[in-house]
């Protein structure tokens, strides 16, 4: 961390005035994550600028419709609180199970909605609560705040001050957490404005992968009929959530499915209609080929740690996507942080991508190997494999072998179209390796979004929605799972 300065200004105007003279520097507002980045060499400011000395960020103030807490109040101050426990205990008791007291005696609440890690427990509780996050310039409503992945409506200059709760009749958050770091696997908040039975309901939901979301669904059934009844049947799609070391995306979408009854039980006195966890302990033996499904106490067969795939639909023929995958004038533009691509022969290329996700920034050189199985004029499908290695410094270096599959898939319309399948298995090296696994595909999808939109707009058609990434974003998606270490609070 040599060469960087730290700035410890006493008000919101100093704070300010540092941001504007130094356009590099970074808000220190715990440095639970940051400063872990910064350890690793994976983030690079020429400021810190500290604001644990700023008082006008550390108010707490509940009144009969709303309670106001700072952007610096830190997670342990928000479950002292002796008027937060009795007006708003689902805060109180979100803020206590944050991690550990260490952390809970550094980390803020302003800090870790800034960050938006998409397993964290402050957005799921802000953006149940309906909440306003006011800023130096502005106030934004939490449904307009949490924009991806480690990415909020934040500008370069702005600061958090802090967030504006509205009062409400039932608030619980409940969460299933991964023992090491006290993420949530899965973590979900409900509330409901009144006592009324058809008040507003609102559901949020993190650790799904993606960033917190709310669940549309759930709140209709709710609002309909406030009891754990309506959300009988009701589940959530697979599709939003990504898989890891940890949970398959099937078990991640269904343990919100129990969490949210489990929620609205603790309001309704509902409880007995819940199934009852095992008691029995899951065998040590077993670590490495099942997994407990805590809800429903039934063992599921992991996921092959390591493997990623996905699928994903573009409007034009197979013969197009093909030359446009193997072109790199396309493919420069498509990619997010690619700053050179070069073909060096039929088969072989070199890239140079900075990834950046939330205060990390790493750039990787990377090797591709092109190995065509079949080519659209032999017939489909179109398979090929890749070879691809990034090397990211002192950091160390990562790899993957890719399959591709491109084939012929006819639209309502009777157009045809292309279905791009991959399948990738990576391996790590040197640090890299050792940095743990938490945000497995953490950033795949924000990735993958804006790569298809950019080579549809390219191919000059439409696509539809964006699933699993892209394969020269196989590699990339891997590197998420390489941050769980300094990611921890």
């Amino acid at each position: 961390m040599s060469g960087v300065q730290y700035l410890r200004p006493t008000s919101l105007a100093e704070v300010q005035a540092c941001l504007q003279q130094h356009p590099q520097a970074q808000l220190l507002a715990g440095g639970q994550s940051l400063l872990a980045a910064m350890r690793l060499g994976l983030t690079q400011p020429s400021h810190l600028v500290d604001l644990q000395d700023v008082v006008e960020l550390q108010d707490i103030r509940v009144s009969h419709d709303h309670v106001w807490i700072g952007a610096m109040v830190t997670h342990a101050r928000v479950a002292a609180h002796a008027d937060i426990q009795h007006h708003h205990p689902m805060l109180a008791k979100l803020a206590h199970g944050i991690a550990d007291q260490q952390v809970r005696n550094v980390g803020t609440l302003g800090g870790s909605l800034a960050n938006n890690d998409p397993a964290a427990c402050w957005p799921a509780g802000v953006l149940a609560y309906g909440a306003t996050l006011v800023t130096s310039q502005r106030e934004i409503a939490a449904d307009d705040f949490f924009s991806d992945l480690f990415t909020t409506a934040l500008r370069p200059v702005e600061v958090l001050l802090g967030v504006r709760l509205p009062a409400c009749a039932c608030a619980t958050y409940v969460k299933y957490e991964q023992p090491a770091s006290r993420f949530a696997m899965v973590g979900v908040a409900v509330t409901r404005a009144t006592a009324h039975t058809h008040s507003p309901v609102r559901v949020a939901i993190t650790g799904l992968g993606h960033g917190v979301m709310r669940w549309p669904d759930a709140e209709a059934a709710l609002q309909g009929h406030w009891s754990v009844q309506a959300l009988d049947g009701l589940r959530l799609d697979a599709d939003m959530a990504q898989t890891d070391v940890h949970a398959s995306a099937s078990y991640r979408t269904h343990l919100a499915a129990v969490l949210c009854r489990r929620a609205v039980a603790a309001h309704t006195g509902e409880e007995g209609r819940l199934p009852q966890p095992a008691r029995t302990r899951f065998p040590r033996a077993l670590a490495h080929t099942e997994r407990v499904d805590s809800a429903q106490h039934t063992r599921q067969p992991a996921h092959q740690p390591g493997a990623i795939s996905g699928s994903h639909h573009l409007a034009q023929p197979v013969s197009l996507v093909w030359d446009a995958l193997l072109d790199p004038v396309i493919l420069q533009p498509c990619i997010p942080g690619c700053e050179s691509i070069q073909r060096l022969d039929d088969t072989h290329y070199s890239a140079v991508v900075k990834v950046g996700l939330g205060p990390v920034s790493a750039r990787f050189a990377t090797q591709i190997q092109l190995q065509p199985v079949r080519s659209p004029s032999q017939g489909e499908p179109t398979e090929c494999r890749l070879q691809l290695s990034g090397q990211a410094g002192s950091l160390g270096q990562g790899s993957a072998e890719v399959v591709v599959h491109l084939h012929t898939e006819m639209s309502d319309a009777g157009t045809a179209g292309t279905r791009l399948m991959w399948h990738a298995t990576p391996q790590l090296s040197g640090q890299l390796a050792q940095l743990g696994n938490r945000l497995v595909q953490a950033s795949a999808r924000s990735l993958s979004t804006q790569f298809f939109v950019r080579l549809t707009q390219v191919l000059g058609g439409a696509s539809t929605a964006p699933r699993p990434p892209s394969i020269f974003y196989a590699w990339r998606t891997h590197f998420s799972r390489w941050l769980q270490r300094f990611f921890k609070r």
